[in-house]
């Protein structure tokens, strides 16, 4: 019914900006001992214990692209 493409671009931006804002926090690469917790038991959570050092560097670059995008969605707004 309300579509994406319906959505006047006042709408869009907010909320897309909303969602890059929560994989921003999601993937901040100081909660990688937390998400390794929550993981644990998983597939993921055995290959994140296994490479700190990978997961820290994928985390990263996801987190700066979302803070990017983040700001980027912000960026014309008052």
């Amino acid at each position: 019914m309300n579509s994406p493409e319906r959505m006047p671009a006042e709408t869009h931006k907010p909320f897309t900006g909303y969602l890059w804002g929560a994989l921003a926090v999601l993937t901040c690469p100081c909660h990688l001992p937390i998400l390794a917790a929550v993981l644990a038991g998983t597939t993921a959570g055995a290959f994140i214990g296994d490479h700190w050092g990978v997961a820290a560097l994928a985390l990263t670059g996801l987190f700066v692209l979302s803070v990017a995008r983040l700001l980027r969605a912000f960026k014309g707004r008052s």
